[in-house]
């Protein structure tokens, strides 16, 4: 393909549960973009009717497939499957479509084919981030420190010098091609299959992650903010730093230092905030760990059959 005529088509998919007016905002907000989607599905995991009977009463030509009823990752898993566009952007029921976001991914796809791709480079290893207003804060991608807790202060130039590996997920452009090799960990919680995936593709894949900070989502403030500081939370962190540092860096001595200093960070942060009772959440955050840890071999059999899965052609509905 001639780079002059190279343009990127955007499947939209949207997961949603029982929240079907923040659904029907969201869909209106796609209507309403400068640049119409390739393609639109979404994926109900709703415990009652009232999703379906919108999608089929108001929006009868928009796919709607079943959830899996396995959170959020395994919805995106699953719209991933339906997927056709060279570009895929998730979003959910609390997240609105900016008027010109498509249009500025777009655009910007089409100049780095044509100054890099058309060079020789690799057309699935650029992802896009973009930001998002809630209540009327800007929500940029965060850079994590080593433990892998976002950076509060402003990073150093040391830590600016290192390749992004964070992204706002709702305002986050994907190549369909590189999902497919890396889908997104239905083991992990609080999001951390996110912050998984994107330390993944950059240091497994050598994919680059480069911020358009005028591409701009919106975001309800009632969002369900995720779990942050739970066992399960916790856990999720720090099997995604030791699969950063010992499977995609192979630094192996980089993950038994995380190691020996995450466990006991995180037992002063609960003997701090509760005193002895602390030690309750920190010997389940271990529990939950180990459990990750142990069957890490079964996991990667899962991560196979999550890929073929996703290569899978699905029906659609």
């Amino acid at each position: 393909m001639q780079a002059s005529t190279f343009l990127p088509s955007f499947s939209v998919c949207v997961s949603t549960r029982d929240h079907p007016d923040g659904l029907r905002r969201t869909l209106q907000s796609i209507a309403a973009s400068t640049m119409p989607p390739h393609q639109l599905i979404v994926c109900d995991d709703s415990s009652h009717d009232a999703t379906r009977a919108l999608m089929r009463d108001a929006y009868p030509d928009i796919p709607c497939l079943d959830g899996p009823r396995r959170g959020a990752a395994a919805s995106r898993n699953r719209l991933l499957r339906a997927a056709t566009g060279t570009h895929v952007l998730f979003l959910d029921d609390h997240a609105t479509l900016g008027p010109t976001f498509l249009q500025q991914m777009g655009e910007r796809l089409a100049d780095d084919f044509i100054y890099r791709v058309a060079a020789g480079g690799n057309a699935d290893a650029l992802v896009l981030t973009g930001t998002a207003i809630c209540a009327g804060e800007c929500l940029r991608p965060q850079r994590e420190d080593f433990l892998g807790q976002p950076l509060r202060q402003p990073p150093r130039r040391a830590a600016r010098a290192r390749p992004l590996c964070a992204v706002v997920l709702s305002s986050t452009v994907f190549p369909r091609a590189l999902l497919e090799r890396l889908p997104f960990d239905e083991w992990l919680d609080a999001d951390y299959d996110v912050a998984d995936l994107t330390g993944r593709a950059v240091y497994g894949c050598g994919c680059r992650i480069e911020l358009i900070p005028s591409a701009v989502n919106q975001l309800d403030a009632q969002r369900p903010p995720p779990c942050a500081g739970s066992p399960a939370a916790d856990a999720a962190r720090m099997v995604t730093m030791l699969h950063r540092y010992g499977r995609s860096q192979h630094r192996h001595d980089k993950a038994a230092l995380f190691l020996m200093l995450a466990l006991p960070h995180n037992l002063g942060q609960h003997l701090h905030r509760s005193g002895w009772r602390g030690v309750a959440p920190f010997w389940a955050t271990t529990r939950l760990l180990w459990q990750h840890l142990r069957l890490a071999r079964g996991q990667e059999g899962s991560a196979e059959r999550a890929r073929a899965e996703v290569a899978a052609p699905m029906p659609r509905t």
